[in-house]
């Protein structure tokens, strides 16, 4: 449900009555609504799912999702569509909370990358399908479906919205019938009667992990990577919507759709393939600040983009040169979607015990989901402001992608900080007797 409305959800607004000047703001609105819920929400999962287990929390959260999603095609007005929009956030953070402290789990440090490499692409292949089913099967009458089907002439985007939640139901039951759980009841136990110990030693989750400068880093660096990340999602479908004369390119539901699924297309096969093979060869602080260093590149191709498009006389599609600037631009914004992958990876190495992965997996989902909401509600009001210039030249006009590129650069800079392949030091005498616990109530439990 994510990415279903990208091709649509701003022209859903201005069928609300927003007009055009001023969808940026509601879309923007919309999403940041998701993002502060998400930064609300995501710390609670961590102790839910170390009390419960992963399964158990996961299964019920896809579900409420599924009927979420189906909700959010039944919005009539902007305000219902934020309102839905962020409640829906409140399943979706635990998933991916949940989702990545499994994969985390499963895996160790000789075939991490690759784990990740694989799990990633995971989202960006509902990312890819999600634009098309959005762009196709929104405003189905009478395009799909003939006028006797008046449930979706009243509501136009109902349709996407099923299809969104017969997947999420099938996630559910494909979960509930094959997803491990990495935290059964011994271990659960173990960990439990460990973190008393180590309470008593003042070493609590939390304070362990805030204090720790190697975390703070990644944690920082993570929001930073999440606000140029995040601001492109919500900005590259309203550039592609908004009018030529408003500095866009004035694109159909359809292709904004195909270039959404193209650009995620690219990340699944850069992910897989190239990922892996330049982390092999780059050191990874060098190959942390190229893969960031692209967003500028990449942001700096919308005006070229509007310029090469700008004459073109079909209406809804790019020149020939418009499609090969945008290639580009996506396969240069691909690479920098890498940096996200990369501190997935070394968030593992930042925390001082296992235990307390699900506790960073929230704590990073918290940070990012508020630099996002900060993010794209920023540049999206830039662009609504820039489309109010009377000059498609001006500084006015230019405006918004100064400061897209003016945020890209502290995450250079703080790549510069990130220590990577180094293991906080943890007491020996408590990561002992963590193990000696561990390895008790195991034992107690395998003679019961």
């Amino acid at each position: 449900m994510f990415a279903v409305i990208f091709p649509y959800i701003n022209e859903m607004m201005h069928d609300f009555g927003v007009p055009q000047e001023s969808v940026g703001l509601w879309s923007a609105a919309a999403e940041s609504a998701l993002m502060v819920t998400e930064a609300v929400t995501a710390p609670m999962y961590a102790p839910l799912a170390d009390r419960y287990g992963r399964r158990a929390v996961f299964v019920p959260l896809v579900a409420l999702w599924a009927v979420l999603a189906l909700a959010f095609g039944f919005v009539k007005s902007a305000v219902s569509a934020v309102g839905v929009r962020a409640v829906l956030i409140a399943s979706s953070a635990g998933v991916g909370v949940i989702s990545r402290t499994i994969v985390g789990e499963l895996c160790d440090k000789s075939n991490r990358i690759q784990c990740f490499a694989l799990f990633s692409p995971s989202f960006t292949i509902g990312v890819t399908v999600a634009p098309i089913i959005g762009g196709f099967l929104s405003k189905p009458v009478p395009r799909l479906l003939p006028e006797s089907f008046t449930l979706f002439v009243t509501y136009p985007y109902l349709l996407p919205a099923i299809a969104a939640s017969a997947t999420g139901v099938a996630a559910a039951w494909a979960s509930y019938l094959s997803l491990p759980e990495t935290l059964p009841p011994s271990l659960r136990a173990a960990r439990g009667a460990a973190s008393t110990a180590s309470e008593r030693r003042k070493l609590g989750g939390l304070e362990a992990l805030v204090k720790n400068k190697p975390f703070q880093n990644v944690l920082l660096l993570y929001g930073l990577a999440n606000i140029i990340m995040f601001s492109w999602e919500a900005i590259y479908p309203l550039f592609a919507f908004t009018d030529k004369k408003l500095g866009g390119l004035q694109l159909s539901t359809q292709t904004i759709g195909l270039l959404l699924a193209l650009g995620a297309g690219l990340s699944i096969v850069l992910t897989i393939f190239l990922f892996p093979v330049l982390h092999r060869i780059v050191p990874e602080n060098a190959y942390l600040t190229f893969c960031l260093a692209q967003y500028p590149i990449a942001i700096l191709l919308f005006p070229a983009a509007w310029a090469a498009n700008r004459d073109y006389p079909v209406a809804g599609r790019l020149s020939a040169a418009g499609w090969v600037i945008l290639v580009v631009q996506l396969v240069l914004r691909r690479v920098g979607d890498f940096a996200p992958t990369l501190l997935d990876t070394i968030v593992l190495d930042t925390i001082p015990d296992s235990s307390l992965l699900a506790l960073a997996n929230s704590l990073t989902f918290s940070t990012a989901a508020v630099c996002r909401s900060v993010g794209v509600f920023a540049v999206s009001s830039f662009f609504s402001f820039s489309t109010t210039a009377q000059s498609p030249y001006s500084l006015k006009r230019q405006l918004v992608w100064v400061v897209f590129v003016a945020l890209c650069l502290p995450s250079l800079w703080f790549a510069r900080r990130v220590v990577v392949g180094t293991k906080p030091e943890v007491n020996d005498e408590e990561q002992h007797e963590l193990l000696r616990v561990e390895e008790s109530v195991i034992e107690d439990d395998d003679g019961r």
